[in-house]
């Protein structure tokens, strides 16, 4: 059962709502259609209103109320809203204060400084990024969420919100759900980008602290056989570790992110009656895109939708080393990572 709370009251009169969830966000949305009798109905929620979702007792989403667009015209009345979590203002707003800065703080004392000022919490969820920032100094304007950004870069790390409002650094020792995805038994629509546009087979980062560019580190990417060099520049007070560090995360960052999975099936809850969330790892068989390889996979994004016509989730999956920390050793060239899909279709092509 699906409970819209306003202000700490439950409300009725909406006939269709969607949430979406993602471990690449801090900041998660809702949007709700309200269902309108006849043109003289008033909208149940305004902009600012506190808002709840919840499914069978268990929190889904809990925010604000951004904006409320209502319309009409003959025969019909259409009235609908949209907001987000709490951690809105996180991501819009700017620190009042100028000229902050941290010296020889961890990245998790700087996240939990920022998100103090906005009254949210932050957990660490396991996390433990590798010594103290010498020196971090946002520049004026900047939002909260800039600064998180910035200083999750320099460490390596991602943070995220669940819906409920909590700042967490993501921890990629994920759950496995005994769920399994599969092509012409709960999948009713999906589709495959494979993208290598942004994935370079040289990473080169430099950093700035050393004027001779004396301190560098390199990372590689074994799947990428042409000779794609990218260069980047780390404006903190980085060593050759951290360098290298950077420059293996560069690479398998973009490696991993070069492979998303959608897939639409019906219903919001798993096999073991639990949501449908991201940070869960899942088997996946969809020979049209695979062959006949499972793939594990992770449940990066959700979207959670209801109306008239039932129940549906769309899951955005992407390889389980999407959130990973890069291997200590250099990465060595592969084989065509291709070669299982190309032999397929070439006895595919020979039958014909």
């Amino acid at each position: 059962m699906i409970k819209i709370i306003r202000n700490g009251v439950a409300i009725q009169g909406w006939k269709s709502v969607s949430v979406g969830l993602s471990l690449s966000t801090l900041c998660n949305g809702f949007n709700l259609s309200q269902f309108v009798a006849d043109n003289f109905d008033s909208p149940v929620l305004f902009p600012g209103d506190e808002v709840r979702i919840e499914v069978d007792g268990e929190l889904l989403i809990e925010g604000f109320v951004d904006k409320m667009e209502s319309s009409f015209s003959s025969g019909s009345h259409d009235i609908s809203i949209s907001g987000r979590e709490k951690t809105c203002d996180l991501v819009d707003c700017s620190l009042k204060e100028f000229g902050l800065s941290w010296k020889n703080k961890t990245a998790e004392q700087i996240i939990k400084s920022v998100c103090d000022c906005f009254g949210l919490l932050f957990q660490s969820n396991g996390v433990k990024t590798d010594g103290p920032i010498v020196k971090f100094c946002p520049d004026p304007g900047c939002t909260g969420a800039d600064i998180i950004s910035d200083v999750c870069r320099q460490k390596c790390v991602v943070c995220t919100s669940a819906g409920d409002g909590i700042v967490k650094l993501v921890n990629d020792d994920f759950d496995y759900a005994e769920d399994f995805i599969r092509q012409g038994v709960n999948v009713v629509s999906a589709n495959v980008t494979f993208d290598n546009s942004e994935r370079y087979s040289d990473y080169v980062v430099l950093c700035s602290s050393d004027p001779k560019t004396k301190r560098r580190g390199e990372g590689f990417d074994g799947e990428i056989t042409r000779n794609r060099c990218l260069v980047v520049v780390d404006e903190s007070y980085g060593t050759v570790d951290s360098a290298n560090q950077k420059a293996s995360f560069e690479a398998l960052s973009r490696s991993a992110r070069s492979t998303t999975l959608n897939v639409s099936m019906v219903g919001w809850k798993r096999s073991n009656g639990k949501l449908w969330r991201p940070g869960v790892l899942v088997d996946v068989l969809i020979p049209a895109f695979f062959g006949k390889n499972v793939q594990t996979l992770l449940v990066n994004s959700v979207e959670l939708s209801y109306d008239s016509s039932g129940s549906v989730v769309d899951l955005e999956l992407v390889r389980k080393d999407y959130y990973s920390q890069p291997p200590k050793k250099k990465v060595k060239r592969k084989a065509d990572p291709w070669a299982d899909i190309r032999k397929k279709t070439a006895l595919y092509e020979a039958k014909k």
